[in-house]
């Protein structure tokens, strides 16, 4: 019988230690979400106003809104905008203490300048990550506009009514904004002239469509687009970078290095001929082959021989 006391009240010990550390490791996470949500990290649901926000909409308080367009806040400096023509087409203001840039233009947002006048008081530079329309729709009133050079070839049809003067990016150079530096990194393979800005200090970089938003539409060859994809893993190995905010963000489809890598290794196995791509059957720019695996798409032309 004494045993049996003994016994009884060893499992009440151990119940009631599993059970504190149970409280502790929610007490944990609770915190660490909580943590999450501030920072911006985690999706919810409603916004400060209690509106309910639905999956086609960001985490991050609205600061500006018109029928074109949706500007949120996700840092302290740092605004996106979501156009609502081509797949949550995305652009991105990016302030330091002297100016800011605007990375992006979307499909079709009148007035742009005024708009981004009313969320920084800071002079605006325009950059593109590529010269797709989707991206180059509000570059009108701005007097100057900043890409790489290797997309020029697609510029007079993207970006024909353009009145102001084209600038060209370098590979490899720092934009100083005050106090808040980008780098910019060329990575065709979407494009020939496609480009990453990265944000090294925050641990971030806006990539365009350089790695598809899970939807990568290769027009060079798939070479480009391995290379690139090796380059920008060892890139982000090396700074530390978190993730990549993409050319159509929807929230939960940042590009984390795991997706830099799974492109690089799909791209490689292709070409090594260890993996097999199928017909394509969607609207995805003439591409006609494509392999979907590990949460990402990559379409392609055989017409392109890949390599």
């Amino acid at each position: 019988m004494e045993g049996e006391e003994k016994s009884i009240t060893f499992a009440l010990l151990l119940s009631k230690t599993a059970i504190t550390k149970t409280i502790m490791m929610m007490k944990r996470i609770i915190s660490i979400v909580f943590a999450a949500v501030l920072l911006g990290l985690m999706p919810y649901t409603a916004d400060a106003q209690g509106t309910e926000i639905n999956s086609r909409d960001l985490r991050g308080k609205v600061v500006y809104q018109d029928d074109e367009v949706v500007f949120r806040q996700l840092d302290e400096h740092t605004w996106i905008g979501n156009g609502h023509r081509v797949y949550n087409e995305s652009l991105y203001l990016v302030e330091g203490n002297d100016r800011a840039l605007l990375i992006d233009a979307g499909t079709r947002i009148p007035e742009l300048d005024k708009i981004v006048a009313k969320i920084t008081s800071k002079p605006v530079t325009m950059m593109l990550t590529h010269a797709h329309g989707d991206h180059v729709g509000g570059v009108g009133p701005f007097p100057e506009v900043y890409l790489n050079a290797g997309d020029m070839p697609i510029v007079p049809n993207n970006m024909r009514n353009y009145k102001g003067q084209i600038k060209y990016l370098n590979d490899g150079e720092v934009i100083d904004l005050g106090g808040r530096e980008l780098e910019v990194i060329f990575t065709p393979g979407h494009t020939a002239g496609s480009a990453t800005f990265f944000d090294k200090a925050k641990h971030y970089g806006f990539s365009g469509d350089a790695f598809g938003s899970t939807n990568l539409l290769v027009f060079t060859n798939l070479s480009t687009e391995m290379y690139t994809a090796e380059r920008i893993e060892n890139y982000m190995k090396k700074n530390d970078i978190h993730f990549l905010f993409p050319g159509h963000y929807s929230g939960d489809n940042l590009e984390t290095l795991q997706r830099v890598t799974d492109i690089k290794n799909m791209c490689r196995e292709i070409l090594d001929g260890e993996r097999k791509p199928t017909i394509s059957n969607g609207n995805n720019g003439g591409n006609d082959m494509m392999v979907d695996d590990k949460g990402v798409r990559i379409n392609f032309s055989s017409r392109s021989g890949m390599k």
